[in-house]
């Protein structure tokens, strides 16, 4: 009976609460979270990054940050968000930022993030930067909750800072961005279908940039550095973006 109210407390957490819109329509709310079988138990979670940064504290995140070096500006206000930060010069070596122009960027809520989330982000950079990338551009970070959330509450997901959506992977000294990898073209699975592991399919077609986005993908799922990681293969409105996200308070691991 426990194990069974458990599996129900991690799928109502997976449920969360509803976000505000993506910059580019609906993309996915609730329905990126359809699939909520797909949530798995992971005995060893609490050794896992990903549970140590979603639980860190306030205050111990921060210090963190600080002592890693990461460049951030503290966000004084930002309803939903345990500790908001803007990454100037983005984390780890690879500059996170939506397609704003340089100018709006500094007050777009799309472009706060989570402390916790920086962590996790702080190592996924390191497998970006080992394929040669050095920029990803995103979706969105932070989305606001709804008006009237109360000023106190904190959120999960995209709401609560700890998330983002990665649509391309690329190398800023590239002339004309032409050596991108691009999550909607580039990704090649199917609905479904695992994206890492002994039962994955390899990318139809294959390609360079397919193998490698792939690589990407795969290795920071077994880098254990973020409590869901969504790509194509997890549903329609994930077609053209990566979702990684750390979700405090939890056990399980939701991958496709």
């Amino acid at each position: 009976m426990r194990a069974r109210w458990l599996f129900a407390v991690a799928l109502s957490t997976l449920a969360g609460t509803a976000a505000a819109s993506p910059p580019r329509g609906k993309l996915h709310v609730r329905r990126a979270h359809a699939r909520q079988s797909l949530a798995t138990f992971d005995a060893a979670a609490e050794t896992a990054p990903s549970y140590r940064y979603a639980n860190l504290s306030k205050e111990a995140c921060l210090a963190e940050l600080t002592e890693r070096h990461i460049e951030h500006i503290v966000v004084h206000e930002a309803p939903g968000v345990l500790a908001p930060v803007r990454l100037p010069n983005g984390v780890g070596g690879v500059r996170y930022h939506t397609r704003l122009p340089v100018s709006e960027r500094a007050t777009s809520p799309w472009e706060v993030f989570d402390c916790r989330l920086v962590l996790a982000l702080d190592e996924f950079s390191k497998i970006v930067v080992a394929h040669g990338y050095d920029e990803a551009i995103t979706y969105s970070g932070w989305r606001p909750p709804n008006k009237g959330w109360p000023k106190d509450k904190l959120a999960v997901r995209h709401p609560g800072g700890l998330a983002v959506d990665i649509k391309e992977l690329r190398k800023s000294t590239a002339p004309n961005n032409d050596e991108t990898l691009d999550v909607m073209k580039d990704y090649q699975g199917a609905i479904g279908s695992p994206s890492c592991g002994p039962s994955a399919k390899s990318p139809r077609p294959e390609s360079p940039n397919s193998s490698q986005l792939r690589a990407i993908f795969c290795e920071a799922v077994s880098a254990r550095m973020f409590t869901s990681m969504l790509s194509p293969n997890h549903d329609r409105a994930h077609h053209n973006h990566f979702h990684l996200e750390v979700t405090p308070h939890v056990t399980w691991r939701l991958i496709r």
